[in-house]
């Protein structure tokens, strides 16, 4: 095996699909793959299901309507802090199988190291309405409506967690764990129109703890959202919309206080977890997955996560940098926020100038074609680059070998693969990382990756 990490993100469904060696032998032979990163838990399709957007050439093809949970089998051991002590996936696929028993000790034989992967999403369209217990974890939002995530502050979830975590590397051959980090801030909810979190009892106790007036500040997150959902409904005010919520702002700063607060909350769950990965034994890797819409897609966010920061609780980094989809999902946000916060702008003013403040007038086509344009692979060198430079760590660059878009996107094709994997390396990659999902990927496009690895001497 070769010491580049080859890494690839899989759900179980594929095991059971497919077979175990039968996968196994097309991602050593088409891929080089070296590492499995198993969503072992999750709720989402994206993560651990079948294609969402279009089956490939291998695998069922047909929807598996994933309710989620744990594709292995828990430790009651291990959960004895925790009342989420049944999470077994229910989905009749599974029965019987247990991805981390059944792939582990094929792919140690093999000599593939093995991590776990969870991914923490944004999404407030997952959820686990099965899960009996899981509505305890739940936050509130600012208008104290029960929300659709967990609460970062509720110790249950994080005694949830730790439980998990104690039970993975325990129990099993693994070399590490990965978390994705893509939850948001309440106020980055509000933009994008969406539910927020960050308001249960945990919250408010901490913001009273820190002095903040929680009166004002609830009521300054309702009365941007009130703003923002007149400006979708049509209404254009003389001041502007920018204006008047910078003015919204000034008015009530306790809602940057309140984000402030949150937001050292998100940086000290994922920290928690560095620390308890290391507890089990320093020898165990803790990567960290950075959400593309936080590197590279929204000021906001990009402002709230500095990367640097990052540096001293993971030994490696997976940037999401799939260029392909880039284009497409680059004007989504674009218009988004167009609807919204740069309502003020035209269409192409409000992409345009998104472009330019977030560095990627050189990577990025005009908005009428960029859906079918993408990214120039250039942006994964230039963005894989930057990682390491502030954050000093080895970094494994998540490039999209399958993952689709819902709506007018660029086809992924193995030349764009190759390209993307040689940005990759070019920008002082470690290694990289084959993504979102294999259950989405053509082999066409894994053997590309293949053919680059060879092409660099790589494998």
């Amino acid at each position: 095996m070769s010491e580049t990490f080859v890494g690839i993100q899989i759900g179980a469904i594929s095991f059971v699909d497919e077979g175990v060696e039968e996968v196994l032998d097309i991602l050593q032979e088409k891929a080089g793959v070296n590492a499995l990163l198993i969503s072992a838990l999750s709720w989402s399709i994206g993560n651990a299901g079948r294609a969402a957007f279009g089956f490939p050439d291998h695998g069922a093809q047909e929807a598996d309507n994933l309710r989620g949970g744990a594709f292995f089998k828990p430790d009651p051991r291990h959960y004895s802090k925790t009342f989420m002590k049944q999470f077994a996936a229910p989905d009749e696929l599974y029965e019987g199988f247990d991805t981390l028993a059944d792939v582990i000790p094929a792919a140690r034989r093999r000599g593939l190291d093995v991590y776990t992967y969870y991914c923490e999403t944004s999404s407030s369209a997952i959820r686990s309405i099965w899960q009996p217990g899981f509505q305890h974890l739940l936050d509130r939002d600012h208008r104290g409506r029960m929300a659709t995530r967990p609460s970062l502050l509720n110790s249950d979830y994080k005694a949830f967690w730790h439980s998990v975590f104690a039970d993975w590397l325990n129990n099993h051959d693994l070399r590490g764990i990965m978390w994705g980090i893509e939850r948001q801030s309440p106020l980055m909810d509000i933009l994008r129109g969406d539910s927020s979190t960050g308001f249960d009892e945990y919250y408010v106790a901490e913001a009273r703890a820190r002095n903040i007036d929680i009166e004002r500040a609830i009521s300054g997150y309702c009365a941007i959202d009130d703003l923002l959902g007149r400006v979708r409904g049509g209404d254009r005010p003389k001041d502007g919309v920018f204006v008047l919520l910078l003015r919204q702002l000034l008015r009530y700063p306790e809602v940057l206080l309140w984000e402030k607060m949150w937001l050292e909350s998100h940086h000290a769950f994922y920290r928690e977890l560095y620390g308890l990965v290391k507890f089990h034994d320093p020898g165990y890797e803790f990567g960290i997955g950075i959400w593309q819409v936080i590197n590279t897609y929204n000021p906001y966010l990009r402002a709230q996560y500095e990367q640097s920061e990052y540096a001293p609780y993971a030994d490696w980094f997976k940037p999401v940098l799939y260029h392909t989809p880039a284009g497409a999902r680059f004007a989504e946000f674009a218009a988004s926020w167009g609807a919204g916060v740069l309502a003020d702008a035209s269409p192409d003013g409000a992409y345009d100038a998104l472009a330019t403040v977030l560095g990627l007038e050189e990577f990025v086509a005009p908005r009428t074609e960029g859906p079918l344009a993408g990214f120039k692979p250039a942006y994964v060198k230039e963005w894989t680059a930057r990682l390491i430079e502030e954050t000093g760590k080895p970094v494994y660059p998540g490039i999209g070998v399958g993952v689709g878009h819902h709506g007018e996107s660029k086809a992924i094709t193995p030349s764009e693969i190759r390209d993307g994997v040689h940005a990759g390396f070019d920008g002082g990659a470690s290694g990289l990382m084959i993504s979102r999902n294999y259950s989405e990927a053509e082999l066409r496009n894994l053997a590309a990756v293949g053919d680059a690895l060879r092409e660099r001497g790589l494998i």
